[in-house]
């Protein structure tokens, strides 16, 4: 049986993405969670977690790399999820440094610990549209080739987040 670690269950995307593996696969979930995050959106699958059916949290801090390490070597994940972040472009407008730290360094601690760990999953590292801004009609749909043109923090932190998962794929 394998198991897919899940950043940031607690999010919104993040709990359906738990609600579809529980409906279509047989994988356990480990999930991620802030020790201060509400569990509003997983709240459906708390009877599940208390009874360890298929899926457990396990507590930390994308900026806090020992809990990271703490994650992965809790879950063994086959595949990761990464998820987490610091989601809300406004919100990066007022705490730019913060955004950066959380989504940048908090998706370099995740691959780096995953590097150093004894496991070798499939990880998928989620990005934003945010990155590419505002395109111009004759570009769209975007495609590969359209260039970045992010026009805030956020943006700038999943370009950053984009290329950390390009670079550790690579590497």
């Amino acid at each position: 049986m394998s198991t897919a670690l899940i950043t940031g269950i607690t999010g919104m995307v993040r709990s359906h993405l738990t609600d579809y593996l529980l409906d279509n696969t047989d994988r356990e979930i480990v999930g991620l969670a802030r020790w201060r995050s509400p569990l509003d959106n997983i709240e459906h699958h708390l009877d599940r977690i208390n009874r360890g059916d298929r899926i457990q949290l396990v507590y930390g801090d994308l900026r806090d790399y020992v809990s990271i390490q703490r994650a992965i070597e809790t879950a063994k994940p086959d595949f990761v999820f990464h998820l987490a972040a610091q989601s809300y472009p406004q919100t990066s407008f007022s705490a730019p440094l913060d955004t950066l730290e959380t989504n940048i360094q908090g998706t370099a601690h995740v691959l780096e610990a995953l590097r150093h760990s004894d496991f070798d999953p499939v990880v998928h590292v989620c990005a934003s549209s945010e990155v590419f801004g505002r395109v111009p009609k004759e570009l769209v749909p975007i495609g590969e080739e359209t260039t970045f043109h992010s026009a805030s923090p956020y943006a700038i932190s999943k370009v950053g987040t984009d290329l950390l998962g390009w670079y550790y794929a690579e590497a």
